[in-house]
């Protein structure tokens, strides 16, 4: 059965995996709906703006991002497509888990970061003066943070903050790893939020999902300008 609970951002492709939408549990729901007063199960509506429009019976997969960490593909049905309203019937609502598993889905990223304090064995630090650095990709679970000197030790916990919609967001994150690059020096570290509740995790999943957007609109603006280089290239040719 559909743990609708626990889903936490869901992704619509085509059956070929074209990419088609993606949106967090702020715009999606399961609302009970009746078909000549007949109960119609596992309606999945999500309400947006200038969505894509669908034929009647598309097939699509429906991808859901589950709180603990995996990642489940459904096959779904359009039954009603609008600009700002899409209605998906889920039919195979067992799903299939996707076979990397990944805790949670990560993004790269450049938001500054500010650490102002960290506990070690117990005993809490607080800065005097707060150490900047980089969030290289973040995640609901989680961040990679860009090292720092000194450098912190694995099981010490950050506090760190960073911004979210013009939002300044503050976090615990435990040291998992210390990851070193080929030479041996200090790259980061690998964090896991240990204070995530439902605010937070709705916070981080807007979070997620802009930076998605704009990393996708960068890659349209990136292949655009290639193709116009390319008909310039063979029209000079």
């Amino acid at each position: 059965m559909i743990d609708k609970d626990g889903i936490v951002t869901i992704r619509i492709t085509g059956m070929d995996g074209r990419f088609l939408l993606e949106t967090d549990k702020e715009h999606f729901s399961f609302p009970r709906m009746f078909v000549n007063n007949v109960p119609v199960n596992n309606i999945m509506m999500i309400k947006g703006k200038n969505m894509p429009e669908f034929d009647a019976d598309t097939g699509l997969y429906v991808i859901t991002n589950m709180k603990n960490g995996d990642r489940i593909r459904y096959v779904g049905r359009v039954k009603m497509s609008l600009d700002y309203q899409l209605n998906i019937q889920i039919r195979d609502e067992y799903g299939t888990v996707m076979e990397e598993r990944r805790r949670y889905f990560k993004v790269r990223s450049n938001l500054r970061c500010i650490i102002s304090g960290h506990e070690r064995d117990g005993t809490v630090y607080e800065y005097e003066k707060p150490v900047f650095t980089v969030i290289k990709n973040v995640s609901i679970g989680g961040v990679f943070i860009e090292g720092t000197d000194p450098p912190y030790r694995k099981d010490d916990t950050l506090l760190i903050n960073f911004m979210v919609d013009g939002e300044v967001v503050g976090a615990m994150a435990k040291v998992l790893r210390l990851q070193l690059l080929i030479d041996g020096t200090l790259e980061g570290y690998g964090c896991e939020f240990t204070n995530v509740d439902q605010q937070m995790e709705r916070k981080l999943a807007n979070l997620v999902n802009g930076i998605q957007r704009e990393q996708r609109q960068e890659q349209l603006e990136r292949d655009d300008r290639r193709r116009e280089a390319e008909k310039r290239i063979k029209g000079s040719g």
